[in-house]
């Protein structure tokens, strides 16, 4: 990893990532090249390089025609945020010889606090063959860790909640954490009875506590969990207005001056959607 991070220019990123090598935990998952398709003017293939590491996803190209080792990189993305769509339908000025559907699929790249129905970070991704389209697919997919305990949720380490002890909790068992107010865990395991299994802020001890001590504050995992959950809200009644997008509205009392042409759906924190009522 260290001779790929000599060949990359970190100024892009910089505010995000400054090396591959900074995290202990980091390796990489898979890398490899390929094609970035481009369809709004004209048709246009750009060659970029992937790197899933085990907490994010970074995008390179060699902007450089004169320096084709120099790789710059462009975008960084945690894996919280990135999400994959197989099914692609090429558009009509797509050159037939050059665009072959079964290599491609959607990239769609989300950072926290990025609205819902924002088209930045989206990008058409075509392999070199069939086989490597769906090894990239099966490893951007977000990863589900699937326990035989209907009453267990299990988190990958690098996604995890967030909580602070809202009181000093002495451990009944051998097994607790014992926590003072103010303390925060990161939650490895939730379980439907209101127990947690995690490891306190300096992550030398694990163990167990109970929720009921805990209020969740703000992380990586929430935002884009709010972010996922506002993206399907959109997904969902998109389709009930399929000639007009969602559009945010300044404040609450806004929707007064569409009542007739536009169909208020709902309200998520800040942001207030409202789609064409005469396409419904």
């Amino acid at each position: 990893m260290e001779a790929v991070e000599l060949r990359c220019d970190f100024t892009k990123i910089s505010d995000v990532m400054t090396n591959f090598t900074g995290k202990a935990d980091r390796y990489i998952v898979k890398e490899g090249v390929v094609m970035k398709l481009n369809f709004k003017s004209g048709f246009k293939a750009i060659k970029i390089h992937l790197w899933l590491f085990t907490d994010c996803l970074v995008i390179g190209a060699t902007l450089d025609p004169k320096d084709q080792s120099k790789i710059t990189l462009t975008e960084h993305c945690p894996r919280q945020g990135i999400t994959v769509v197989g099914h692609f339908t090429a558009p009509r000025n797509a050159p037939k010889k050059k665009v072959m559907t079964e290599n491609i699929f959607h990239l769609n790249l989300k950072k926290a606090g990025q609205p819902a129905y924002s088209k930045h970070g989206r990008h058409v991704i075509q392999c070199p063959s069939p086989q490597e389209r769906q090894k990239w697919f099966e490893v951007l997919k977000p990863p589900v860790i699937e326990s035989e305990n209907p009453e267990e949720t299990i988190y990958e380490e690098w996604d995890v909640p967030l909580v602070k002890a809202q009181h000093h909790y002495t451990k009944a068992n051998e097994d607790d954490l014992e926590l003072l107010e103010g303390e925060v865990c990161r939650v490895l395991k939730k379980y439907t009875d209101g127990w947690c299994y995690g490891v306190e802020g300096t992550g030398r001890q694990k163990g167990w506590f109970p929720m009921s001590f805990m209020v969740e504050i703000q992380s990586d995992h929430a935002k884009y969990r709010d972010a996922k959950r506002k993206q399907e809200l959109v997904d969902k009644n998109r389709s009930k207005c399929p000639n007009h997008g969602p559009r945010r509205l300044q404040h609450a009392g806004e929707w007064k001056k569409y009542v007739g042409r536009f169909l208020i759906l709902t309200r998520q924190e800040e942001y207030y959607y409202c789609f064409s009522f005469n396409s419904l």
